[in-house]
């Protein structure tokens, strides 16, 4: 098969791209993207960093018109199971419109006033991306008309179907019947593969276990320490490292408040993120450490989704991830836009058949690292 290039594209589409610094498509994209264009369903599933939002709004943008009419109806719906992803999406989708006009994307989400975003959405949009429970609230108000979209993407299958949006997930589907879906996942599981299999019609499927530049991107590193030894040895990790933008995770929102507290305590320009905070609050902070005005975040797994920010080098596992899927979204932070980052995880002993699980799955190899804990940090 011949390999599908960015110049088989429409000319603004192209020029979009290249205004993105993207010159060739990433393999997932390459792959996806003429198959969509023929109209087929997809299920496709790739790491974190690989490129799946291009892969899936090219082709939906490459047949879509300017509506010569005030009020617009959607054309497209994207499904995300988290607001920070939502507008994230949302975000690339206008970057990939700036060299065309007349082409609207609406971003609908909770943590906003549903009467509000009605009234802010009446003349509709050409591509909505939302949550799947807002969209469903808009679905039964009927404040989204149905009847001229073409396309329904479900992006993040697998952290849709964790966080238990799989009803409203069908909900929106059976709204929609006989759109071209989209499915795309980060890591390929049973729960995806059956969504896949109920919602699907002859599907062309991709499957891209790891990317080949992830092992050249990322280095992974480890450290076995005792779980009363984390707060000395994270200390002793942001002493030895000068990276400008790190990215804490750790397994609890108490304990993202704490390492926080911590480190606010030995002059680190330091925040936390987690799923109980005001999204408003929320909001203001990650664009705070987006503009470096906060150069370490402490988040719970809330934030593996939708933080694309190319500067954070060093992401370091506080906690152990609890499964294979989350580790994956966590490393898949750094080393993003073919820059280099460093994951370092903390694990206590008994912790260690984890690692090696996750190793395996990955295909990356772990380094251990020992680590002197008895100095004092320096403030920065």
């Amino acid at each position: 098969m011949t390999e599908f290039r960015i110049d088989q594209l429409r000319n603004e589409t192209y020029e979009a791209l290249t205004k993105m610094g993207i010159s060739e498509l990433s393999g997932i994209q390459g792959s996806c993207i003429p198959a969509a264009l023929e109209g087929k369903d997809i299920y496709a599933c790739a790491p974190t960093g690989t490129g799946k939002t291009i892969a899936y709004l090219v082709p939906v943008l490459e047949h879509m018109e300017q509506q010569m009419k005030a009020k617009h109806k959607p054309a497209a719906v994207i499904l995300s199971p988290t607001r920070e992803l939502a507008s994230q999406i949302a975000d690339v989708s206008r970057k990939l419109l700036s060299t065309r006009e007349g082409i609207r994307t609406a971003l609908l989400t909770g943590g906003v006033d549903m009467n509000r975003q009605v009234r802010s959405f009446r003349n509709s949009a050409d591509i909505i991306v939302g949550t799947p429970a807002r969209i469903c609230d808009h679905l039964r108000r009927h404040t989204i008309k149905t009847d001229e979209i073409r396309y329904l993407i479900i992006d993040e299958a697998d952290e849709m179907l964790s966080m238990g949006f799989y009803e409203d997930v069908m909900n929106v589907v059976n709204a929609l019947a006989g759109c071209q879906i989209m499915l795309f996942s980060a890591t390929d599981t049973a729960q995806t593969r059956k969504l896949a299999s109920e919602i699907l019609k002859d599907p062309a499927e991709f499957r891209i276990s790891s990317d080949p530049l992830l092992k050249h991107r990322i280095r992974l590193f480890h450290c076995i320490c005792k779980e009363d030894e984390k707060p000395a040895v994270l200390k002793e990790l942001l002493y030895q490292n000068e990276a400008p933008q790190i990215l804490i995770f750790c397994g609890m929102r108490n304990t993202c408040d704490r390492v926080s507290s911590m480190l606010g305590s030995l002059g680190y320009s330091c925040d936390t993120v987690h799923s109980e905070m005001d999204p408003n609050v929320r909001k203001r902070i990650m664009r705070s450490f987006k503009d470096h005005r906060i150069r370490i975040l402490t988040a719970t797994d809330v934030a593996a989704r939708g933080i694309d920010i190319t500067d954070i080098s060093l992401v370091i596992n506080y906690d152990c991830p609890q499964d294979i899927r989350s580790f994956v979204h966590r490393i898949g932070r750094t080393g993003r836009s073919n820059t280099e980052g460093t994951v370092i995880s903390l694990f206590t002993e008994k912790e260690l058949p984890v690692l090696a699980v996750m190793q395996k799955e990955t295909g990356l190899s772990s380094e251990k690292i020992e680590l002197r804990t008895s100095r004092k940090s320096k403030r920065k």
